[in-house]
Protein backbone atom coordinates (compact mmCIF):
# COMPACT_ATOMS: atom_id res chain seq x y z
CA UNK A 1 0.00 0.00 0.00
CA UNK A 2 1.64 3.33 -1.01
CA UNK A 3 1.26 5.76 2.13
CA UNK A 4 2.39 9.13 2.11
CA UNK A 5 4.24 11.45 4.91
CA UNK A 6 3.38 14.34 4.28
CA UNK A 7 5.75 16.06 6.06
CA UNK A 8 8.77 14.64 4.39
CA UNK A 9 7.73 16.74 1.10
CA UNK A 10 9.92 20.21 2.21
CA UNK A 11 12.81 18.21 2.44
CA UNK A 12 11.90 16.70 -1.05
CA UNK A 13 11.49 20.70 -2.28
CA UNK A 14 8.79 19.23 -4.04
CA UNK A 15 6.62 22.24 -2.81
CA UNK A 16 3.79 23.98 -4.84
CA UNK A 17 4.17 26.77 -7.36
CA UNK A 18 2.04 29.11 -9.13
CA UNK A 19 3.67 29.05 -12.33
CA UNK A 20 4.00 27.11 -15.34
CA UNK A 21 6.04 24.07 -15.29
CA UNK A 22 10.04 23.68 -16.66
CA UNK A 23 11.02 22.24 -20.27
CA UNK A 24 13.42 20.23 -20.83
CA UNK A 25 15.59 23.18 -22.51
CA UNK A 26 16.20 24.53 -18.89
CA UNK A 27 18.56 22.77 -16.35
CA UNK A 28 17.41 20.14 -14.18
CA UNK A 29 18.93 20.88 -10.84
CA UNK A 30 19.96 18.09 -8.14
CA UNK A 31 16.54 17.07 -6.24
CA UNK A 32 18.69 17.74 -3.17
CA UNK A 33 19.76 21.08 -4.59
CA UNK A 34 18.20 24.61 -3.97
CA UNK A 35 16.62 24.58 -7.13
CA UNK A 36 15.11 27.61 -9.08
CA UNK A 37 13.67 26.05 -11.64
CA UNK A 38 9.61 26.09 -10.85
CA UNK A 39 8.50 22.78 -9.81
CA UNK A 40 4.33 22.08 -9.86
CA UNK A 41 2.93 19.38 -8.04
CA UNK A 42 -0.49 18.07 -6.69
CA UNK A 43 -2.18 15.92 -4.74
CA UNK A 44 -3.61 12.83 -6.65
CA UNK A 45 -7.11 12.26 -5.95
CA UNK A 46 -7.00 8.68 -7.24
CA UNK A 47 -3.83 7.52 -4.88
CA UNK A 48 -1.77 8.86 -1.86
CA UNK A 49 0.72 10.46 -4.68
CA UNK A 50 2.18 13.46 -5.32
CA UNK A 51 1.73 14.59 -9.11
CA UNK A 52 5.31 16.15 -10.29
CA UNK A 53 5.30 18.22 -13.50
CA UNK A 54 8.84 19.64 -14.03
CA UNK A 55 12.86 18.23 -14.04
CA UNK A 56 13.61 16.43 -11.08
CA UNK A 57 17.29 14.77 -11.13
CA UNK A 58 17.82 11.44 -9.69
CA UNK A 59 21.10 11.13 -10.68
CA UNK A 60 23.60 14.08 -11.99
CA UNK A 61 27.32 13.31 -12.98
CA UNK A 62 30.19 15.58 -13.76
CA UNK A 63 31.77 14.65 -17.35
CA UNK A 64 34.67 16.66 -17.18
CA UNK A 65 37.11 14.00 -15.65
CA UNK A 66 35.95 11.52 -19.10
CA UNK A 67 35.55 14.21 -21.63
CA UNK A 68 37.84 17.29 -20.49
CA UNK A 69 34.50 19.23 -21.09
CA UNK A 70 32.38 21.06 -18.47
CA UNK A 71 29.46 18.94 -19.16
CA UNK A 72 26.94 16.97 -16.87
CA UNK A 73 24.87 13.61 -17.79
CA UNK A 74 22.06 13.47 -15.79
CA UNK A 75 19.03 11.31 -15.43
CA UNK A 76 15.67 13.10 -14.81
CA UNK A 77 12.24 12.71 -14.16
CA UNK A 78 10.10 15.08 -16.60
CA UNK A 79 6.41 13.86 -15.65
CA UNK A 80 5.24 11.71 -12.70
CA UNK A 81 4.50 10.85 -9.25
CA UNK A 82 6.14 10.56 -6.00
CA UNK A 83 5.34 8.06 -3.58
CA UNK A 84 6.34 6.57 -0.32
CA UNK A 85 5.72 2.73 0.66
CA UNK A 86 7.36 1.62 3.45
CA UNK A 87 6.14 -1.85 3.15
CA UNK A 88 8.95 -4.32 3.05
CA UNK A 89 9.51 -5.34 -0.54
CA UNK A 90 12.64 -4.47 -3.09
CA UNK A 91 11.04 -0.73 -3.79
CA UNK A 92 10.53 0.17 0.10
CA UNK A 93 11.34 3.81 1.08
CA UNK A 94 10.98 6.51 -1.74
CA UNK A 95 9.91 6.27 -5.25
CA UNK A 96 10.06 8.36 -8.26
CA UNK A 97 7.43 6.69 -11.23
CA UNK A 98 7.09 8.11 -14.56
CA UNK A 99 8.76 9.55 -17.70
CA UNK A 100 12.43 9.84 -17.74
CA UNK A 101 15.08 10.93 -19.43
CA UNK A 102 18.77 11.11 -20.58
CA UNK A 103 20.11 14.54 -20.48
CA UNK A 104 23.20 16.19 -21.50
CA UNK A 105 23.68 19.65 -20.33
CA UNK A 106 26.71 22.38 -20.19
CA UNK A 107 27.95 24.51 -17.33
CA UNK A 108 25.31 26.50 -18.06
CA UNK A 109 22.69 24.22 -17.74
CA UNK A 110 21.77 24.11 -20.83
CA UNK A 111 20.31 20.43 -22.31
CA UNK A 112 22.74 19.75 -25.51
CA UNK A 113 21.02 16.73 -26.10
CA UNK A 114 18.60 14.26 -24.71
CA UNK A 115 16.91 10.61 -24.94
CA UNK A 116 13.61 9.36 -23.36
CA UNK A 117 14.50 6.29 -21.44
CA UNK A 118 10.89 4.81 -20.70
CA UNK A 119 10.82 2.97 -24.72
CA UNK A 120 14.24 1.14 -24.05
CA UNK A 121 12.15 -0.69 -20.75
CA UNK A 122 8.60 -1.44 -21.99
CA UNK A 123 7.27 2.10 -20.73
CA UNK A 124 7.04 1.65 -17.19
CA UNK A 125 9.81 2.88 -14.94
CA UNK A 126 10.53 3.49 -11.33
CA UNK A 127 14.09 4.76 -9.22
CA UNK A 128 13.38 4.80 -5.41
CA UNK A 129 16.90 6.16 -4.71
CA UNK A 130 19.56 8.55 -5.82
CA UNK A 131 22.24 7.09 -8.09
CA UNK A 132 25.96 7.70 -9.95
CA UNK A 133 26.34 6.40 -13.70
CA UNK A 134 29.41 4.06 -13.95
CA UNK A 135 31.29 4.80 -17.41
CA UNK A 136 33.46 3.18 -19.11
CA UNK A 137 34.81 2.50 -23.01
CA UNK A 138 33.68 -1.17 -23.58
CA UNK A 139 34.17 -0.93 -27.53
CA UNK A 140 37.41 0.73 -27.37
CA UNK A 141 35.94 3.40 -29.64
CA UNK A 142 37.31 6.36 -27.36
CA UNK A 143 33.62 7.04 -26.29
CA UNK A 144 32.09 6.88 -22.76
CA UNK A 145 29.70 4.03 -22.40
CA UNK A 146 27.57 3.49 -19.72
CA UNK A 147 24.49 1.46 -17.98
CA UNK A 148 21.36 2.28 -16.87
CA UNK A 149 18.76 -0.31 -15.11
CA UNK A 150 16.12 -1.13 -13.62
CA UNK A 151 14.79 -3.54 -10.86
CA UNK A 152 13.85 -7.08 -12.36
CA UNK A 153 13.77 -9.40 -9.49
CA UNK A 154 16.01 -10.48 -5.92
CA UNK A 155 18.15 -12.19 -8.65
CA UNK A 156 19.32 -8.46 -9.85
CA UNK A 157 18.49 -5.87 -12.41
CA UNK A 158 17.67 -5.61 -16.43
CA UNK A 159 20.35 -3.05 -17.72
CA UNK A 160 20.44 -1.13 -21.16
CA UNK A 161 23.72 -0.07 -22.52
CA UNK A 162 24.45 3.68 -23.79
CA UNK A 163 27.28 5.59 -25.42
CA UNK A 164 28.22 9.28 -25.19
CA UNK A 165 29.84 10.59 -28.44
CA UNK A 166 32.41 13.00 -29.62
CA UNK A 167 28.87 14.77 -30.82
CA UNK A 168 26.87 14.90 -27.46
CA UNK A 169 24.48 12.22 -28.90
CA UNK A 170 23.47 9.38 -26.67
CA UNK A 171 22.23 6.23 -28.35
CA UNK A 172 22.05 2.71 -27.43
CA UNK A 173 24.58 0.42 -28.01
CA UNK A 174 23.31 -2.74 -29.56
CA UNK A 175 23.88 -6.66 -28.02
CA UNK A 176 22.98 -9.23 -30.89
CA UNK A 177 20.10 -11.31 -29.25
CA UNK A 178 19.70 -9.35 -26.22
CA UNK A 179 16.75 -6.66 -25.61
CA UNK A 180 18.95 -6.53 -22.65
CA UNK A 181 21.37 -7.31 -20.37
CA UNK A 182 20.45 -9.04 -16.87
CA UNK A 183 23.17 -9.24 -14.08
CA UNK A 184 23.09 -9.60 -10.37
CA UNK A 185 25.35 -8.79 -7.41
CA UNK A 186 25.42 -4.78 -9.06
CA UNK A 187 24.26 -1.41 -8.38
CA UNK A 188 20.63 -1.32 -9.48
CA UNK A 189 20.36 1.53 -11.24
CA UNK A 190 24.10 1.54 -13.16
CA UNK A 191 27.17 -0.66 -12.93
CA UNK A 192 30.08 -1.04 -14.43
CA UNK A 193 30.56 -4.05 -16.53
CA UNK A 194 34.17 -6.19 -16.21
CA UNK A 195 35.96 -5.95 -19.38
CA UNK A 196 37.51 -8.25 -21.41
CA UNK A 197 40.65 -7.60 -23.98
CA UNK A 198 37.47 -6.89 -26.59
CA UNK A 199 34.46 -6.31 -24.89
CA UNK A 200 32.67 -6.86 -21.48
CA UNK A 201 31.32 -9.91 -19.47
CA UNK A 202 28.80 -9.67 -17.23
CA UNK A 203 27.15 -12.10 -14.24
CA UNK A 204 23.63 -13.41 -13.45
CA UNK A 205 22.06 -15.96 -11.24
CA UNK A 206 20.40 -18.55 -13.04
CA UNK A 207 18.03 -20.32 -10.32
CA UNK A 208 17.01 -23.55 -13.09
CA UNK A 209 20.61 -24.87 -12.26
CA UNK A 210 21.47 -23.15 -9.21
CA UNK A 211 25.05 -21.33 -9.95
CA UNK A 212 26.32 -17.98 -11.77
CA UNK A 213 26.37 -17.42 -15.48
CA UNK A 214 28.96 -15.61 -16.86
CA UNK A 215 27.78 -13.87 -20.23
CA UNK A 216 31.18 -12.84 -22.71
CA UNK A 217 30.46 -10.20 -25.12
CA UNK A 218 32.87 -8.60 -27.68
CA UNK A 219 31.94 -5.81 -30.53
CA UNK A 220 32.70 -6.78 -33.69
CA UNK A 221 32.73 -2.75 -35.19
CA UNK A 222 28.35 -2.96 -35.35
CA UNK A 223 27.49 -4.15 -32.35
CA UNK A 224 28.58 -6.69 -29.23
CA UNK A 225 27.98 -9.98 -29.70
CA UNK A 226 28.54 -13.44 -27.52
CA UNK A 227 31.90 -14.29 -27.48
CA UNK A 228 31.00 -18.02 -28.33
CA UNK A 229 29.74 -17.05 -31.91
CA UNK A 230 32.49 -13.98 -32.59
CA UNK A 231 35.33 -16.38 -31.05
CA UNK A 232 34.69 -20.02 -32.11
CA UNK A 233 37.27 -20.83 -35.02
CA UNK A 234 35.59 -21.95 -38.42
CA UNK A 235 37.77 -25.02 -38.69
CA UNK A 236 38.85 -27.59 -36.33
CA UNK A 237 42.01 -27.73 -38.22
CA UNK A 238 43.33 -24.32 -38.01
CA UNK A 239 42.26 -23.84 -34.56
CA UNK A 240 44.83 -23.30 -31.45
CA UNK A 241 45.43 -26.76 -30.61
CA UNK A 242 46.74 -27.18 -34.34
CA UNK A 243 49.04 -24.14 -33.79
CA UNK A 244 52.87 -24.71 -32.80
CA UNK A 245 54.81 -21.34 -31.87
CA UNK A 246 58.15 -22.20 -30.93
CA UNK A 247 59.87 -20.28 -27.44
CA UNK A 248 62.73 -20.09 -26.06
CA UNK A 249 64.04 -22.64 -23.01
CA UNK A 250 61.02 -21.72 -19.91
CA UNK A 251 58.48 -19.68 -21.65
CA UNK A 252 55.05 -21.44 -21.83
CA UNK A 253 52.34 -21.08 -24.11
CA UNK A 254 49.39 -22.44 -21.95
CA UNK A 255 45.97 -22.31 -22.47
CA UNK A 256 44.07 -18.94 -21.63
CA UNK A 257 40.38 -19.58 -22.22
CA UNK A 258 38.29 -21.49 -24.97
CA UNK A 259 39.87 -19.14 -27.67
CA UNK A 260 43.16 -18.10 -26.63
CA UNK A 261 46.89 -19.00 -25.62
CA UNK A 262 48.79 -17.12 -23.22
CA UNK A 263 52.16 -16.65 -23.90
CA UNK A 264 54.66 -16.60 -20.33
CA UNK A 265 58.49 -16.13 -19.92
CA UNK A 266 60.39 -18.38 -17.39
CA UNK A 267 59.31 -16.06 -14.37
CA UNK A 268 55.52 -16.45 -14.97
CA UNK A 269 55.47 -13.33 -16.28
CA UNK A 270 52.80 -12.37 -19.08
CA UNK A 271 54.40 -11.39 -22.50
CA UNK A 272 51.47 -11.65 -24.73
CA UNK A 273 48.76 -13.89 -26.10
CA UNK A 274 47.14 -15.69 -28.89
CA UNK A 275 43.86 -15.36 -30.20
CA UNK A 276 41.33 -16.81 -32.81
CA UNK A 277 38.65 -15.22 -34.68
CA UNK A 278 36.56 -16.65 -37.90
CA UNK A 279 37.98 -15.44 -41.29
CA UNK A 280 36.35 -12.34 -42.94
CA UNK A 281 37.43 -10.51 -45.97
CA UNK A 282 37.28 -7.25 -44.07
CA UNK A 283 38.75 -8.12 -40.90
CA UNK A 284 39.91 -4.59 -39.06
CA UNK A 285 42.41 -5.46 -36.53
CA UNK A 286 41.60 -1.18 -35.25
CA UNK A 287 38.19 -1.76 -33.86
CA UNK A 288 39.78 -4.74 -31.80
CA UNK A 289 42.67 -2.96 -30.72
CA UNK A 290 43.14 -2.94 -26.69
CA UNK A 291 41.53 0.63 -25.41
CA UNK A 292 44.38 3.51 -24.57
CA UNK A 293 46.79 2.50 -27.48
CA UNK A 294 47.59 4.05 -30.63
CA UNK A 295 48.89 2.36 -33.56
CA UNK A 296 52.42 4.72 -34.31
CA UNK A 297 53.25 1.53 -37.12
CA UNK A 298 51.89 -0.66 -39.64
CA UNK A 299 53.73 -3.18 -41.85
CA UNK A 300 53.11 -6.63 -43.59
CA UNK A 301 55.45 -9.31 -42.47
CA UNK A 302 55.72 -12.73 -44.13
CA UNK A 303 55.54 -15.84 -41.89
CA UNK A 304 55.78 -19.98 -42.32
CA UNK A 305 51.88 -19.60 -42.29
CA UNK A 306 51.48 -16.80 -44.35
CA UNK A 307 51.35 -13.45 -44.76
CA UNK A 308 49.57 -10.63 -42.84
CA UNK A 309 49.96 -7.52 -40.92
CA UNK A 310 52.41 -6.08 -37.76
CA UNK A 311 50.88 -3.52 -36.00
CA UNK A 312 52.99 -1.45 -33.37
CA UNK A 313 51.24 0.02 -30.84
CA UNK A 314 52.36 3.12 -27.75
CA UNK A 315 50.16 1.60 -24.99
CA UNK A 316 49.77 3.36 -21.49
CA UNK A 317 51.73 1.74 -18.52
CA UNK A 318 48.79 1.70 -16.55
CA UNK A 319 45.49 3.43 -15.14
CA UNK A 320 45.60 6.86 -13.29
CA UNK A 321 44.64 4.95 -10.54
CA UNK A 322 47.53 2.70 -10.92
CA UNK A 323 50.04 5.16 -10.02
CA UNK A 324 52.08 4.11 -13.21
CA UNK A 325 52.71 6.92 -15.88
CA UNK A 326 54.54 7.08 -19.80
CA UNK A 327 53.76 4.17 -22.18
CA UNK A 328 55.67 1.02 -24.28
CA UNK A 329 54.88 -0.74 -27.15
CA UNK A 330 52.93 -3.82 -27.47
CA UNK A 331 53.05 -5.62 -30.94
CA UNK A 332 50.08 -7.21 -32.67
CA UNK A 333 50.55 -9.98 -35.74
CA UNK A 334 47.05 -10.20 -37.88
CA UNK A 335 47.96 -13.64 -39.62
CA UNK A 336 44.29 -14.10 -42.05
CA UNK A 337 44.34 -18.16 -43.44
CA UNK A 338 41.81 -17.47 -46.41
CA UNK A 339 38.21 -18.45 -46.20
CA UNK A 340 39.52 -20.24 -42.69
CA UNK A 341 40.40 -18.94 -39.47
CA UNK A 342 42.20 -15.24 -38.35
CA UNK A 343 45.42 -15.60 -35.74
CA UNK A 344 46.08 -12.44 -33.52
CA UNK A 345 49.07 -12.59 -31.87
CA UNK A 346 50.07 -9.73 -29.04
CA UNK A 347 54.03 -9.60 -27.46
CA UNK A 348 54.85 -7.00 -25.62
CA UNK A 349 57.70 -6.71 -22.73
CA UNK A 350 56.92 -3.72 -21.76
CA UNK A 351 59.27 -1.61 -22.96
CA UNK A 352 60.41 0.44 -26.34
CA UNK A 353 63.35 -1.62 -27.23
CA UNK A 354 63.95 -2.73 -31.07
CA UNK A 355 65.08 -5.71 -29.29
CA UNK A 356 61.54 -6.69 -27.81
CA UNK A 357 60.25 -6.37 -31.69
CA UNK A 358 63.01 -8.31 -33.10
CA UNK A 359 62.53 -11.28 -30.46
CA UNK A 360 58.67 -11.42 -31.63
CA UNK A 361 59.71 -11.48 -35.51
CA UNK A 362 61.88 -14.29 -34.53
CA UNK A 363 58.88 -15.86 -32.84
CA UNK A 364 56.85 -15.25 -35.73
CA UNK A 365 59.21 -16.89 -38.05
CA UNK A 366 58.95 -20.14 -36.60
CA UNK A 367 54.88 -20.12 -36.45
CA UNK A 368 53.77 -23.82 -37.98
CA UNK A 369 50.87 -25.32 -38.36
CA UNK A 370 50.69 -29.62 -37.05
CA UNK A 371 49.43 -31.29 -40.23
Amino acid sequence: MKKLFFAMVPVLLLTACAEATTTITNSPAPLYAVTASPIHTALSDASNTIVAEGPLTLSRNDLFQLTKKQEYLSVVLKNGTYFEDWSPGPLMGRNWEGEFEIQLSNENGEVKSAVELNGYFNGEMVFNSFFDIDFDDYNGDGNIDFTIGQYASSNGGIFKLFTLDQSGRIAELPIKGHHELFVSGTGRYSTKLAKNKFGFSSTYYDNSIGKDVIQSFVWNGKEFVSESEFGQPTDSEYDLSNLKLPLPKGWDLSKGDRFSLAITDENGVNLGSIVTYPYADDFDFRLYKPNHSEITNEETIDTPIGNGKLYTLDADNGTAASGLTGTHDVYFAVIPIEDRIVYVLEFSKHDKEAASKMQFIGLLNGLQLKK
